[in-house]
């Protein structure tokens, strides 16, 4: 049997890392971002793996449907969707910015994971190793005036996670929210050493823990929590 393949929405440094710890688990690899020149980056940091960079606007469901075809007639299966698509805007309190907000976030936060569980859904549910991971943030359970859009477009993405559960529900595959603070790169701590990082996920944890969720049996509707403090070293 092929080795299974992972489509990565997101080539930053969450998707890198996730790339890399997939990649060492004996995944084929697919790396999709809104730029070609983005994915192109981040599969160039993998080194010798079996990787490809597509570029995709992840709310134009033609678009999506075309790169499904494509990624099937050159891999032959999708096993893992992994969405790492995100934004964030926010202030003080809560005004008519706050719809702005609400408006710039909803679209790459809800609207990509939609398109991509639609999508690639029944290849997941096809799979006896399918997994679905939406990466979260502990702001979702609690949201401030500050904060709401942003809380409520995870808090959105985290319900239609729920309803990838259901739909995986008489199968073998298994969708999964993995809860982050915030995530955390070397760049970022070697741009502010002497800031106090507690909290925050590093990227390579993080891409650790889809890989487990990935290879190891993992419970439908589940949720990892990654949101112990984590040293910047």
């Amino acid at each position: 049997m092929s080795a299974p393949v992972a489509v990565i929405a997101g080539a930053g440094g969450g998707g890198i890392a996730t790339a890399a710890s997939l990649a060492a688990a004996g995944y084929r690899l697919v790396v999709i971002d809104s730029r070609q020149e983005a994915a192109d980056a981040a599969v160039a940091t993998l080194g010798d793996v079996d990787a490809r960079a597509f570029a995709v606007d992840l709310l134009d469901v033609d678009a999506v449907v075309a790169l499904r075809e494509r990624i099937l007639d050159d891999l032959g299966r999708v096993d893992a969707v992994i969405h790492l698509v995100g934004g964030w805007r926010g202030g003080r309190t809560l005004s008519v910015s706050s719809v702005e907000d609400w408006q710039a976030l909803h679209p790459p936060i809800v609207g990509t994971f939609a398109t991509l569980t639609a999508v690639f859904g029944p290849d997941v549910k096809a799979s006896p190793v399918g997994r679905v991971v939406m990466v979260t943030s502990t702001a979702a359970a609690t949201p401030t005036a500050g904060n709401i859009a942003y809380a409520a477009a995870k808090s959105a993405a985290e319900a239609w996670t729920a309803g990838v559960a259901h739909f995986l529900r008489d199968s073998d595959g298994a969708a999964v929210v993995v809860a982050v603070k915030a995530l955390l790169t070397d760049a970022m701590a070697a741009a502010e050493p002497e800031r106090d990082w507690s909290g925050y996920t590093h990227v390579r944890d993080l891409g650790d823990a889809i890989a487990e969720v990935c290879v190891e049996p993992a419970e439908n509707g589940s949720r990892v929590d990654l949101t112990v403090p984590t040293s910047a070293s």
